[in-house]
């Protein structure tokens, strides 16, 4: 039986660039900025492990909290969010409108994009891991907000919101996950 707190948080914001893959985009300086706010608050005081996805956003995120803490982050690529660099470069239409059939039709890819279930998938099976692997500690993962939706979407039985869920997070947004119970939904305002 899992008895770890598990923090999920989404990433600062990112600076976009359509000549990197997506998975290769880094923090804008507000995301910077934000990455250091987060590991100031008094919640981030008692993390004992912190894991990233291993992509650059998400381990920069993470880093000022492992600076002042003085931990080693762990990358897991599992972690990741849902794929695109694949796809071509869309705008922020076009990546809502390709965001909205992944989320509606999980099984199907669109754009290029990874399935949003193999996405949850690998994502699932990565957070059990990790919640096996220990004991008793509080762990930051700093992911997504794609996959950090679907996975909280799966445990709440909200699959069919969940296009709606990840529309109502900004960056650096987090819930939370103890003993196995989630005590802090990372989807805000919805009913």
């Amino acid at each position: 039986m899992p008895n770890n707190t598990l923090i999920f948080l989404r990433h600062a914001e990112t600076k976009v660039d359509k000549d990197l893959k997506i998975s290769e985009w880094e923090l804008s300086e507000r995301g910077r900025k934000e990455a250091f706010n987060i590991s100031q608050l008094d919640f981030m005081d008692n993390v004992d492990i912190i894991i990233a996805s291993n992509e650059k956003k998400a381990y920069k995120t993470a880093d000022p909290l492992a600076k002042k803490k003085q931990i080693h982050i762990i990358r897991e690529k599992e972690l990741n969010e849902i794929m695109r660099d694949k796809g071509k470069f869309l705008g922020k239409e076009g990546y809502l409108d390709t965001m909205k059939l992944c989320m509606e039709n999980r099984d199907q890819s669109f754009n290029d994009w990874e399935t949003a279930n193999k996405a949850l998938g690998r994502f699932r099976k990565k957070v059990e891991e990790i919640d096996s692997n220990f004991k008793q500690k509080k762990i930051l993962i700093v992911s997504h907000g794609t996959v950090i939706n679907l996975y909280f979407a799966e445990k709440l039985n909200k699959l069919s919101d969940v296009y709606e869920r990840t529309l109502s997070n900004t960056f650096c947004d987090y819930g939370v996950i103890q003993d196995g119970k989630i005590i802090r939904d990372i989807a805000k305002n919805l009913q």
